[in-house]
């Protein structure tokens, strides 16, 4: 077994560092009770402390930040590996103590609970940074490496003590990019949390008023005004703090109440123990409706990745061109094309017209796809798809720092902040948002691009799989001006399925891409 380390976020303990060595930084008592065996800790005098421990780096550490009290709480996270700690600290000695740390056993459960939220969260995001930054080669463009590779081998046998490896550029190359976006997703997380919290309240309503009834006290009635007051709060809608406030006074105020109530006699105690078996075991809260959120969230993903990951396998044999695909709160993908980007094959036109009208179909296919997904799913999303257009080549460059592709050159910068703002910008004069459910936002600058694109809508059309168009100005963006859009509405297929969808032979022979 390694070393335990100790990653730092925000931290009152461990003096701006990034990364510790517990048994280097703590003494053997912290590291067995905290670290070890998962239990909390109380430094009451530091200075005491530091006599003890022969004033090591932790005592050197509070010393310096004016602590004199220190609790320290093990968290557990997400996985088995993942602990967190909470820090509560004075500038007076003796301030905090065993009692404090005993009083804190109540609310414990409630920021474990944001913990492991926390840690979800940051899975999730480390997993997008990875998708994001540390993207394998792709095989399309795994020549041009090894040819500077082979260069950087011949300099070195050829005594070069200092060879430098080639830059990896592609230039001339033309982008694609789409988005299958979730739409209100954060007010679809919000309204599960504020379902889950109704559902906790009205159970424990529930429990107190048949109290009422069997042992009729006062403090029953005004307890169950006060879960009342949340439910009604609750119900208005959340605000930050909520939902931390509410678990606390049920923590504090009702559970104890409980307790006495299940001895009362057997139909009682069995009341509350319905109410407990809505619990979480984990969390310690009601979590059907977030569970549903988040299983649906993930079975979305997962489905329309692994859909555009085969989609692509396909289209490369029409012309090898680089791709990279990334999971949010949907999928988006790039892709990039162009004859520098090949070393045998003659690059056409031909090919780009083809990936557009593939990108499109294929956007279609996924927008069914998700349709039909609504029926598996136990919480109903819908996602709003969206493809960026762009006619000027540009050109990407590998960067060995972040070891992925990023577009080169001050101009061509534009197009990538376009991508992350256009998502969310809105119709020019109106408050409606370009991405709707049920259509696809196709966006221009050049007015031969919407031609292109309705001769593909149109062919689309033929193939019953595409409706009705608008043809739409956007509102003006933080440096970037005078783009335009076609909407069209998607024809969701009843029994929509993979072998009923258009082949690479089809698009490739289809004379709508002749006329270019």
């Amino acid at each position: 077994m390694g070393p335990t380390r100790i990653k730092s976020s925000v931290s009152l303990i461990l003096n701006d560092v990034n990364e510790i060595l517990c048994d280097e930084y703590f003494c053997e008592g912290v590291v067995n009770k905290v670290i070890m065996n998962n239990q909390a800790i109380t430094i009451s005098d530091v200075e005491q402390y530091g006599k003890s421990s022969e004033h090591n780096t932790f005592y050197k550490n509070l010393k310096s930040k004016g602590i004199q009290s220190i609790v320290l709480v093990p968290l557990k996270g997400k996985s088995k590996n993942e602990l967190a700690l909470l820090e509560i600290a004075s500038p007076r000695p003796y301030e905090l103590n065993s009692i404090t740390q005993n009083k804190l056993k109540d609310i414990l459960p409630i920021f474990e609970s944001a913990v492991k939220r926390s840690s979800q969260e940051r899975h999730n995001t480390l997993e997008a940074t990875i998708q994001e930054h540390y993207t394998a080669i792709h095989p399309s463009v795994k020549w041009r490496f090894y040819d500077a590779a082979d260069q950087y081998q011949a300099d070195l046998q050829n005594g070069d003590l200092n060879p430098n490896l080639e830059e990896i550029i592609f230039k001339d190359v033309y982008p694609l990019f789409a988005q299958l976006d979730i739409k209100g997703s954060s007010t679809a997380r919000n309204t599960a949390i504020q379902q889950d919290l109704t559902t906790q309240l009205m159970l424990a309503i529930d429990v107190l008023k048949e109290a009422c009834n069997k042992e009729p006290m006062p403090i029953y009635s005004e307890l169950m005004f006060r879960v009342n007051e949340y439910l009604t709060r609750v119900k208005a809608g959340l605000k930050d703090g909520d939902e931390l406030s509410i678990l606390d006074f049920l923590k504090s105020e009702i559970y104890p109440v409980f307790s006495h109530i299940k001895t009362i006699d057997d139909s009682f105690a069995k009341l509350v123990q319905v109410y407990k078996d809505r619990l979480d075991i984990d969390l310690e809260v009601v979590y059907e409706k977030r569970k549903e959120y988040e299983s649906s969230v993930t079975l979305l993903n997962e489905t329309l990745a692994l859909y555009i990951d085969k989609k692509q396998d396909e289209v490369q044999k029409m012309f090898p061109h680089y791709f990279e695909r990334y999971k949010t709160d949907g999928v988006e993908y790039n892709m990039y094309i162009g004859q520098s980007m090949v070393r045998t094959k003659r690059y056409d036109s031909l090919y780009l017209y083809n990936l557009r009208l593939w990108q499109l179909q294929v956007t279609t296919e996924m927008e069914n796809l998700a349709n039909q997904l609504r029926k598996e799913m136990d919480h109903d999303l819908q996602v709003a798809s969206l493809i960026l257009v762009q006619s000027n080549p540009l050109a990407i460059k590998f960067r060995m720092d972040e070891k992925q592709f990023d577009v080169d050159g001050a101009y061509n910068i534009r197009y990538e902040i376009l991508k992350k703002r256009i998502d969310k910008a809105h119709i020019k004069g109106t408050d409606e948002r370009l991405t709707v459910p049920g259509k696809i936002a196709i966006v221009y600058s050049q007015e031969k691009e919407a031609i292109e694109y309705h001769k593909y809508i149109k062919f689309l059309q033929s193939k019953s799989l595409l409706g009705e168009v608008e043809k739409l100005e956007i509102e003006d963006l933080q440096g970037v001006s005078g783009l335009k859009a076609l909407r069209v509405e998607v024809l969701y297929q009843e029994n929509f399925n993979e072998k009923s969808s258009i082949t690479i032979q089809d698009l490739i022979g289809e004379e709508v891409v002749m006329g270019q």
